[in-house]
């Protein structure tokens, strides 16, 4: 008897495990998707925020391109890749590093610019242009979006 009753609680704790590992991979799964790219020398991404009382709609985006290197670099431009033509982002002027910038000498972040998302149907990548120990530099981080499929607890 004893032996039985370890053996379906057993079977128990199993079911309600499979069962919270499905349910908490279904939620994953209903979340919006995610866009993170890395180039060599640039990470790009975009993600959805909660919507919270600040925003006025339901699912803002927040995003923000980040130097992955260790001196900072200057710079220049910033152009979205939109059906092979390129559309300016951000300028020189716009990226200055101080308090007031889009820049703070490792991540391009602006809450307009990156407040509707990235439209995946249109604009294939982001091109940026700087300037590091005298040469101009140029990469392209090609965009790809990523479906969630497990999200953290917290």
């Amino acid at each position: 008897m004893i032996m039985m009753g370890s053996w379906m609680m057993r079977k128990y704790i199993l079911l309600i495990g499979v069962l919270l590992l499905g349910s908490w991979i279904t939620y994953s799964l209903l979340q919006p998707a995610i866009v993170y790219s890395k180039g060599e020398h640039w990470k790009v991404v975009y993600k959805p925020r909660g919507g919270g009382v600040t925003d006025s709609v339901g699912h803002p985006w927040s995003g923000y391109i980040k130097w992955r290197g260790l001196m900072e670099p200057k710079v220049l431009q910033v152009d979205l890749v939109m059906d092979g033509e390129l559309v300016n982002l951000f300028e020189e002027r716009d990226l200055k590093t101080n308090k007031d910038a889009n820049f703070d000498g490792r991540t391009i972040s602006d809450s307009l610019t990156f407040y509707d998302g990235p439209d995946l149907g249109s604009v294939q990548a982001i091109k940026i242009a700087w300037e590091k120990d005298g040469k101009k530099h140029e990469e392209v981080v090609k965009l790809k979006m990523y479906k969630r499929i497990l999200m953290p607890f917290f």
